[in-house]
């Protein structure tokens, strides 16, 4: 068997890129140790938002809400980008501070985003309590969409444009020679191909070490916990300081995303399901927050594992022996950084991403040798004049 380039992982980054690499001419199987998005692909909330202070991520942020429009067209509407807004709230003078100085950097890249002093605040969204608050910041084009639709036609668009989609195939290892990618092992058969992309998400680290090639990413656990009640139609909002998000999923629903946990997690080994005494606790701050959810309860929820890099920026591009290329380390914004994994795909055709990609570079990490380093993720919305520079 001899593929043109071997995707290992059948998540949305794997994907996205199957698809640009069979639609540029490549012969492409995708190795899947599970099925289509049955890890966190499918579990993402799907926050896109549409306002950086980055050039590099703002250009991200826009082709994948661009990406999204277009397999809406061609799936008949199947994959709606949503537009609910973002608000994001401080309680602290310092994080109030932050979320100003975002305004002038996000409005020279031409993008709008507005401060708003806490009685404004009080008065577009007589729901919350306000008391607290030190400023907030709201993007009015923030928008969502359902990842696990996303999923499903994303597996269709690189199926029809001529990839192999191989589920249950597990990857032991690659094969290397001369410094140079020669294929991959995977249930004990020898695949051969000249580059291989490893998007496999918190698992990404594990098979490559097991080929002798360390990826610098640290696991942990985001939970995620469905609220039914009177949320009084809010938007999605989060909170700089306390870590968590609450996004509309239906008029009488919300989506309480929460901070990371599990830090270092076995990914072979985590619970999949929220802590029923964390999401009773973060319930109840939501209560204070919206006071309308007074009679709120949780309705379910999930749990999935991801991964973080040293600097809290994802891995995309080259790395390691020649005609290999990752797409990982994206953290809790996979969804948002969608449109990276098609650079990946544009730089394994030898074309000029899309983006500049320097700052997200995996080569950044060259040599790394394992050593452990400072978890330093925070949630996808944090403010890049935060330590975490997400967006």
């Amino acid at each position: 068997m001899r593929y043109d380039a071997v995707v290992i992982g059948a998540g949305l980054p794997g994907l996205l890129a199957a698809w640009k690499l069979a639609e540029g001419g490549f012969r492409v199987a995708v190795l899947e140790r599970g099925t289509i998005a049955s890890e966190s692909s499918a579990l993402a909330a799907g926050h896109i938002p549409q306002e950086s202070t980055s050039p590099a991520n703002l250009a991200v942020l826009l082709r994948t809400r661009a990406i999204i429009d277009e397999l809406d067209r061609v799936s008949g509407g199947m994959v709606r980008f949503l537009v609910v807004g973002g608000l994001q709230m401080a309680t602290s003078e310092e994080g109030a501070s932050a979320l100003r100085a975002r305004v002038d950097p996000a409005a020279r890249l031409g993008v709008a985003g507005e401060y708003l002093d806490p009685d404004i605040i009080a008065s577009r969204w007589p729901n919350l309590r306000t008391d607290d608050l030190a400023g907030g910041y709201y993007t009015g084009t923030d928008g969502f969409v359902f990842s696990q639709t996303l999923s499903v036609v994303l597996a269709g668009m690189a199926r029809n444009a001529g990839a192999e989609i191989w589920e249950g195939c597990a990857v032991d290892r690659l094969a290397v020679d001369g410094g140079h990618v020669s294929g991959v092992v995977a249930s004990g058969h020898h695949v051969t191909t000249p580059r291989v992309l490893v998007a496999a998400g918190a698992w990404s680290a594990t098979l490559l070490a097991r080929s002798r090639i360390f990826l610098p990413t640290e696991s942990f656990v985001l939970q995620a916990v469905i609220v039914v009640g009177d949320h009084g139609g809010l938007r999605f909002m989060s909170e700089f300081e306390a870590g968590h998000y609450v996004m509309p999923r239906s008029p009488g629903t919300l989506l309480l995303g929460l901070p990371p946990s599990d830090i270092g997690v076995d990914v072979d080994r985590f619970s999949r399901h929220p802590d029923p005494e964390t999401a009773t606790e973060w319930l109840g701050l939501l209560r204070r927050r919206v006071p309308s959810l007074r009679d709120a309860r949780v309705a379910g929820g999930w749990a999935g594992v991801l991964a973080s890099t040293p600097d809290a920026w994802p891995l995309v591009g080259r790395f390691g022996p020649e005609g290999l290329f990752v797409a990982t380390g994206f953290g809790g914004g996979g969804v948002q950084r969608l449109a990276t994994a098609e650079a990946v795909a544009q730089l394994m055709l030898e074309q000029e991403p899309f983006y500049d990609i320097r700052a997200q570079e995996a080569l950044r990490f060259n040599g790394y040798d394992g050593a452990p380093f400072e978890f330093r993720e925070g949630p996808f919305y944090y403010t890049e004049t935060a330590a975490t520079q997400l967006w």
